[in-house]
Formats: C-alpha cells, sequence, structure tokens
C-alpha cells in the first residue's frame, strides 16, 4: 500500500503572520502559494506517495493534488479527522513552508519511517516537527505547535530525527528568510 501525503495549507493574507515586518500581505500571500506548489511538485515525483491532500479552508488549485476542507478546529485535530479516515495506511504529513524540499528528501524520510514504523523531520532549530511519517498505522497524537519535537518524540524515543535542509528550512520568520535566500529562495 502505498503512501498518503497530507499538506496542510491556510490561506489568506493572515498566513507568515511573523513576516509582517519584513513581506507585505500580498507578497506573503504569494510567498505561500508557491511554496505549497513546490511542496506538492516534489511529492508528485516520489514514486511511494500514491495520493496528496492538500488540507485547507479553500481549494488550492494544483493537478496533483485533492483538497480536504479544513472545518476550523484547529491543525492537530483536523490532521487526527483525517488519519482515523485513513486507517493503518501509510500517512505522511508535511508542512507547505518548505521551499528547499528535495524528492531525495522525502524518500529518506519515507525509508527511515519505513525501518522503524515512524519518523520524523525537525526544523532547523530542532524544536519544532515539519513532518511526521507513519507507516504502520500504528496509534499516534499529533501535537504541531511550539516544542512539537520533544511532545512527539516522546511517542517513541527511538524513532528516527531527520535534519535535512529540504525538510528543516521552513519559512515562519525574518531569521528564516533571511537563511532561505542565502540557498537561493528569490522572494
Amino acid at each position: 500500500m502505498g503512501w498518503t501525503a497530507l499538506m496542510p495549507f491556510r490561506t489568506g493574507t493572515g498566513g507568515k503572520s511573523r513576516l509582517e515586518a519584513v513581506l507585505d500581505a500580498a507578497t506573503r500571500e504569494r510567498l505561500a502559494r508557491e511554496m505549497a506548489h513546490h511542496v506538492i511538485d516534489v511529492l508528485s515525483q516520489c514514486a511511494e506517495i500514491e495520493q496528496i491532500i492538500v488540507l485547507s479552508n479553500k481549494a488550492l488549485d494544483h493537478p496533483a493534488a485533492t483538497f480536504a476542507l479544513d472545518a476550523g478546529r484547529g491543525l492537530n485535530p483536523e490532521i487526527s479527522a483525517l488519519r482515523d479516515d485513513f486507517g493503518t495506511a501509510p500517512l505522511l504529513v508535511i508542512h507547505a513552508d518548505l521551499p528547499l524540499l528535495a524528492q531525495a528528501d522525502v524518500d529518506a524520510l519515507l525509508e527511515a519511517a519505513t525501518g522503524h514504523g515512524m519518523a520524523m523531520a525537525t526544523d532547523r532549530a530542532g524544536e519544532g516537527t515539519n513532518a511526521i511519517a507513519l507507516a504502520d498505522g500504528r496509534p499516534f497524537v499529533f501535537r504541531f505547535g511550539p516544542g512539537s519535537r520533544a511532545l512527539h518524540g516522546a511517542a517513541d524515543e527511538q524513532m528516527p530525527v531527520l535534519q535535512r535542509n529540504g525538510l528543516s528550512a521552513d519559512l515562519d520568520t525574518p531569521g528564516d528568510l533571511a537563511f532561505l535566500r542565502q540557498h537561493g529562495v528569490q522572494v
């Protein structure tokens, strides 16, 4: 059975609000959409991934992805509800703000999860979770948000944790933007 990739994505001008001091609303919205399209493009190149679902309050137009309506219950309850629909099927939850993501990054995460049952990718600071792959249908409580690496890691202390630029370089703060610009991201 192949993997389903689930990508949460918030639309609208309120997204990426921690970047308000350095980017106007229109630029933040455009950049968020470009990054989301990039992540979907990369996921669609991965042979292991059979389905890509965008969880959002508004449909994101991309031919390789299907849309699931975010009912507004919060990120973790929304992901949990969708996972309940999949049962024991392999599930990759990956954030949409990874402009350096490459196919090799996704393949490495899925391989680690297949070997262990689950794996996660942390952010550059090593504190957050940018992706989590659940290969074997085990029970799991999603805890995305501040300190999520430690919270997710508590589920299995032996879980592989990947920190590769493509998986860890997300865009949340002006410091993240500076790092991404140094690595060729155009804004």
